[in-house]
């Protein structure tokens, strides 16, 4: 009977320490998550450039065409530089099923500006150019075609797929993604597990 107890003593026991252990992994990931939402937000608001309201505050903006990022949830965030473009509301517009072609820099996300040092994805001439001068030879593994996606065919990742829907031909575009809306918890190249990215886009074409 003794040797019973102390079995189940020490099951509890075991039992106890994986939920605390569990409990801590939790609250650690919800601090990153909630880390890279406020630096983000901090820096769409702030030293971007231009400075950015959220959409939500657009008609409170005494600016005749204020500058603003859209969020989805707390973890999506997009900026169409091109919004106000004149007759962009008359050229193709991509929707599920769409297929579309993109110019694209991609950059881990560090709280502010991105860096060439922080690029780890490109198909644009000019990141090119930058990742040579940085002594970077881009021969071989880089091509300046144009990716060609069919937006919903899991071709990108789910938080490019929702921000890029509704984007018009010829847009030029900024999406930001904390890391569960990006690669989550996986090392992906030089993307370290848990990285918040942002993509650079031009949506160069619009097929079908």
């Amino acid at each position: 009977m003794y040797m019973n107890i102390v079995q189940k003593i020490g099951h509890l026991f075991a039992t106890l320490c994986v939920a605390l252990f569990v409990v801590a992994c939790k609250n650690d990931t919800d601090t990153k998550l909630t880390q890279q939402q406020t630096a983000i937000e901090t820096y769409l608001k702030g030293s971007h450039q231009p400075r950015l309201i959220p959409e939500a505050e657009i008609a409170n903006s005494v600016e005749e065409e204020p500058q603003f990022y859209t969020r989805w949830g707390l973890d999506i965030y997009r900026y169409i530089a091109t919004y106000y473009a004149e007759g962009r509301d008359t050229l193709p517009e991509i929707a599920r099923g769409t297929t579309f072609e993109m110019i694209y820099t991609a950059y881990i996300f560090t709280n502010g500006a991105p860096s060439v040092a922080n690029m780890y994805a490109t198909n644009d001439k000019e990141s090119l150019s930058q990742l040579e001068n940085a002594g970077l030879n881009t021969s071989y593994e880089w091509t300046t075609d144009p990716m060609r996606i069919t937006l919903g065919s899991d071709s990108l990742i789910s938080g490019l797929e929702t921000a890029l829907e509704g984007c018009h031909e010829g847009d030029t575009v900024e999406i930001y993604l904390t890391y569960n809306e990006a690669y989550g918890n996986n090392y992906i190249g030089k993307v370290p597990s848990n990285s918040s990215v942002v993509w650079f886009i031009q949506i160069t074409d619009i097929i079908e």
